[in-house]
């Protein structure tokens, strides 16, 4: 009996070896090292209970809790900031003191906050020469998801009441493109703030109804499977064997992919509830939708209102003594860098129509055909910053970025700053970094 079992014993016994092979030899193409001396340890942020909660504003669209001191922070705008905010606007600088303001989506606001401890924007401008006798002052305006006219109406919001302003940053990213895409998707103008957020905010203010404990359901498995994908992001980063690698990596894909169809039904819930036209009306969204015919015509008329925004923020900071710099930041789906097999797997989760996908990737097309134009206008452009990088950069379907990815756009961001401040007609090359 025994010499019977022994051979079935030995198979099984190869079989764990061949997998635990195979998942050494993918972690070692992925990070040029041994899983067995990985000693790395992600330290999670507390984000659990932190009162943090987008609310309506009446210029902004939304923003977060006022002036928040742990354990996450906010400025007095409800914007992120790394640490408590000793100064809230409208405050005079002090003689020393050099304000600037970032304004952006969610990849800028994570260079104030890196959500995967990159470098942040505060201390990449301290190491300037420039500024090494002067008080850099970061005052976060970036919150995603947001787009454009949202950053035009926060700098404005901030002139109007007084702020001094020494630099405005503008951080651009796919969102110009995906999210007018879904706004028109939902039924909704595409000049207006993001209808995925707007529509859940609605929901707290109208009156609940027979749909609303299904919308509260789907709302439960997004937070959920959110969290499952943070936890085995955490997880594949710190395995210790090749076993323990290739489940992480599969639980990993398995929730990446549960999240884009939790995601999916919860927009088409916000959009498509009972609720809908009333919240619409609720919140003046019912505007209609000016001619818009297609897609096609959504992402030219983004790409229009992209540009018209930042003429007129360059325009009011000039005006009010303040340089302004824009900077275009990289793009998973449009992009010439050799995907790592986990970055191929972030990108491919979505399917081809998906807004995310197609927003990606036709906007940046057309920034590049427009590229001599954008340059004319001191655009400066980073979506080629990671072309030479062979490590993985892009940890999500959505785009963001690892810790090296943060720090090489910060560095990117501060070189642009020095460049510009010294030459106002200089601009650099983000391939430069890389090489």
């Amino acid at each position: 009996m025994f010499k019977k079992i022994v051979p079935w014993i030995v198979s099984a016994l190869l079989c764990v070896l061949a997998v635990e092979a195979l998942g050494a030899a993918v972690f070692f193409s992925q990070n040029r090292s041994l899983v067995y001396r990985n000693n790395v340890h992600v330290e999670e942020r507390v984000v659990a209970d932190s009162g943090n909660k987008l609310r309506l504003h009446p210029y902004f669209g939304y923003t977060g809790t006022y002036s928040l001191n742990g354990p996450v922070y906010t400025n007095n705008l409800g914007f992120g900031q790394a640490q408590k905010q000793t100064r809230n606007v409208p405050f005079k600088p002090e003689p020393n003191d050099f304000v600037v303001v970032i304004l952006g989506a969610s990849v800028a606001g994570n260079m104030v906050v890196p959500t995967n401890h990159g470098l942040t924007i505060d201390a990449a401008l301290k190491e300037l020469p420039l500024f090494k006798d002067k008080n850099v002052i970061v005052y976060c305006m970036s919150l995603g998801p947001q787009k454009q006219p949202q950053q035009l109406m926060e700098l404005a919001f901030l002139i109007a009441i007084g702020q001094h302003i020494d630099l405005v940053l503008d951080v651009s990213g796919p969102g110009e493109f995906t999210l007018s895409l879904s706004n028109y998707e939902s039924a909704i103008n595409p000049i207006f703030p993001p209808a995925m957020i707007l529509g859940a905010i609605g929901r707290e203010l109208a009156m609940v109804d027979a749909s609303s404990s299904e919308f509260y359901e789907m709302a439960f498995y997004l937070s959920h499977d959110q969290a499952a994908v943070k936890r085995y992001t955490k997880l594949v980063t710190e395995s210790s064997s090749g076993l323990e690698y290739l489940k992480n990596k599969f639980a990993q894909a398995y929730y990446a992919r549960r999240l884009v169809n939790a995601l999916a039904d919860y927009e088409r819930a916000v959009a498509q509830s009972g609720d809908a036209e009333k919240i619409k009306k609720l919140l003046s969204l019912d505007m209609d939708m000016e001619g818009l015919a297609n897609k096609d015509q959504v992402i030219d008329r983004a790409f229009q209102t992209w540009l018209r925004c930042l003429d007129l923020m360059k325009l009011m900071a000039n005006a009010n003594g303040a340089a302004f710099i824009e900077i275009v930041h990289p793009n998973l789906y449009y992009s010439n860098k050799k995907l790592t097999e986990s970055e191929q797997a972030a990108a491919s989760i979505l399917p081809e129509g998906d807004y995310l996908r197609r927003g990606s990737s036709d906007g940046y097309r057309l920034m590049e055909r427009h590229a001599d134009m954008l340059k004319s206008r001191g655009i400066v452009s980073g979506a080629d910053l990671f072309d030479n990088v062979h490590e993985t950069m892009f940890t999500d379907s959505t785009g963001h970025f690892n810790q090296l990815g943060e720090t090489l756009l910060t560095r990117f961001v501060a070189s642009q700053v020095a460049a510009r401040l010294a030459d106002p007609s200089r601009s650099g090359n983000a391939k430069e970094l890389t090489r």
